[in-house]
């Protein structure tokens, strides 16, 4: 599903009369989607710190109730603003040893970016496997959201949202995923720096051999 689409299932109150109507780019209106979400998330993490005793601040396995931040939404933002943008998008690949790199089309690029959007931990359907943990990096000026899975099962192991701790947008997502397909086990590290680029690390098993792929996407407004 598109972000467009997203969007447009969500229902915004009525302007209220006599006031002036401001019309939003797309990717202003987002963006405003995404501070919806972002404010409910805040909320949300702000009562479940508060009813929680002590220092304690890493939650159990989740509740349909408990609010995650929208990182699928997040990542097709960042897609659509690529398209948006008419982007300019370079791949680096390594494969075993071997060197390449290329142009890619915006759809090479959806394609390349697909594993990041392949499973999404707030789906209802599997939100409650996940735990959330929450810390601050002075080092770094990032508050971190981590998401780790208690089902070793989901190909989704382990999520870390990085958020700047200033302007509270998102610096850089980074993902864990292991798949299984047949006799082979497909270990993939991943990353997502905003409006910049992104990497995938990619280990294939079979057999007992390795296989061993970097690919990294970098990017720029024409």
């Amino acid at each position: 599903m598109s972000l467009k689409n997203i969007v447009s299932q969500k229902n915004f109150p009525d302007k209220p009369r006599g006031t002036s109507v401001t019309f939003l780019s797309l990717s202003e209106y987002v963006n405003s989607s995404l501070f919806i979400y972002f404010l409910i998330f805040i909320v949300s993490i702000t009562f479940s710190c508060n009813s929680k005793n002590g220092s304690e601040k890493e939650s159990f396995p989740s509740s349909d109730s408990s609010v995650f931040y929208p990182i699928h939404e997040y990542l097709i933002d960042q897609i659509n603003m690529v398209h948006h943008d008419t982007a300019t998008i370079f791949m680096y690949r390594e494969s075993n040893g071997n060197k390449d790199s290329l142009s890619l089309s915006l759809q090479q690029f959806d394609e390349v970016a697909k594993p990041f959007l392949e499973n999404n931990i707030a789906d209802k359907s599997i939100k409650k496997y996940y735990r959330e943990s929450v810390f601050k990096d002075e080092t770094t000026s990032s508050i971190t959201f981590s998401y780790s899975t208690v089902n070793d099962t989901l190909p989704v192991q382990n999520v870390e949202v990085l958020l700047d701790t200033t302007s509270q947008e998102v610096k850089r997502i980074f993902m864990s995923k292991v798949n299984r397909k047949g006799e082979s086990v497909i270990t993939e590290k991943m990353g997502w720096k905003t409006n910049k680029s992104f990497f995938i690390n990619r280990i294939t098993k079979t057999f007992g051999k390795e296989s061993i792929e970097r690919i990294s996407v970098v990017w720029h407004k024409n």
